[in-house]
Formats: C-alpha cells, sequence, structure tokens
C-alpha cells in the first residue's frame, strides 16, 4: 500500500510539473503570436537599386510602346486623305525640339531655291514614296540610359514600304514626360551637315 501511495505521489508530482510547462509553453506561444501580431513589420522597403531597376523596366515597356504609337500613326498619316496636313503633325507630336528645330532651319535654307534641295526622300518612309501597308515590325529596345538628363534610349525596327524591308535605328529622347524621336538612322547628323555647308 505504501508502494502505491508513494507511485500516486510521484504520478501526481509528474502530471503537475508536465501542466506548468505546458501552461508555460503556451504563455509563451502566445507572446510568440502577440510578436506576429504587432511585432515588426514585415512590409517590402524597396533599396534605391530596386527603384532604379523598377523605372528602367517601366521606361523600356514605355519606350517600345511609343515607338509602336509612333509607326502606327505614320501609316494612319499616310494613309489619310489630307496625308500633307497629317504627315507634317508627326514631327511636332512625336520628335523632340531639336529635331523640329533642325527640319525647320532646313527648310529655311531651302526656301527660295529652284533645286528640289534636302529632302529628296521622306525619312517616316525611308525612301521617295510609299505604299498603304507602310509599317514597322520586330521593334526592339537595343539600349536605354537613365542615368544622363535627358535619358536616351535606342530603338531597332524593320520599316515595311513600297515591298522593301529597311532596317531603321531610332534614337529617343525623353523630353516633357515623353520619349521623342530624335534621330532617324543619320537623317539628323545629315540635316546638320547640309546646314552647316
Amino acid at each position: 500500500m505504501k508502494q502505491i501511495y508513494i507511485l500516486y505521489v510521484f504520478i501526481i508530482g509528474l502530471a503537475t510539473a508536465c501542466g506548468n510547462k505546458m501552461v508555460k509553453g503556451n504563455e509563451e506561444a502566445a507572446k510568440d503570436s502577440d510578436f506576429m501580431l504587432d511585432g515588426p513589420s514585415m512590409e517590402y522597403h524597396p533599396t534605391e537599386h530596386d527603384i532604379k531597376m523598377n523605372e528602367l523596366a517601366v521606361q523600356e515597356i514605355a519606350v517600345v510602346n511609343q515607338v509602336t504609337e509612333i509607326y502606327e500613326a505614320v501609316n494612319k498619316a499616310y494613309n489619310s486623305k489630307n496625308w500633307q496636313q497629317e504627315t507634317a503633325k508627326l514631327d511636332k507630336t512625336y520628335c523632340s525640339k531639336d529635331w523640329n528645330a533642325t527640319v525647320a532651319a532646313v527648310r529655311d535654307k531651302d526656301k527660295g531655291t529652284d533645286d528640289i534641295g534636302f529632302f529628296d526622300a521622306d525619312y517616316w518612309g525611308m525612301g521617295q514614296d510609299w505604299s498603304e501597308d507602310i509599317h514597322a515590325s520586330d521593334i526592339k529596345l537595343k539600349d536605354i540610359d537613365l542615368e544622363v538628363d535627358p535619358w536616351l534610349a535606342t530603338v531597332t525596327l524593320k520599316l515595311h514600304n513600297c515591298g522593301a524591308v529597311t532596317d531603321v535605328t531610332v534614337s529617343l529622347v525623353h523630353e516633357d514626360e515623353k520619349w521623342k524621336v530624335d534621330e532617324l538612322d543619320d537623317w539628323k547628323a545629315s540635316m546638320k551637315e547640309y546646314l552647316a555647308e
């Protein structure tokens, strides 16, 4: 009987010790739960590098979308009944200030001459004529630089016009919060050379 009593006391003591541990364990678990709910925030805090990479990705898409829009406008302008007026709007809408100033200077230089002048071909169509199916394909970003002011980007594309396919390089600058054409192949460079003659 004495052995049963000792065994009973031992079991009661063991149960009490285990119960205390369980209560203590539950209290710690509750504290951990409170820590998870009220503890340090798990919000994402992007680094400067992350912000730059995100901006780069956004601008890469913006450049390709802008060039796509430009050549859709080119197709629409050249297929318009008022194509002369509509094509004249392309430069004002989609080109940089320097491009427009250069074109204007060339037109001024050519005024009053009997010669054809500088523009014996069309830079949007890359030729003297155009077809109804004038359009661009394979528009690809070649380079982009957001470390300079203004930002610069270069795009390559294939221009389809009059059955011919021409590889064209378009350089853009970021002006007035938009990407603007600043060079089509070497047209602007050639215009500057012509003005310097």
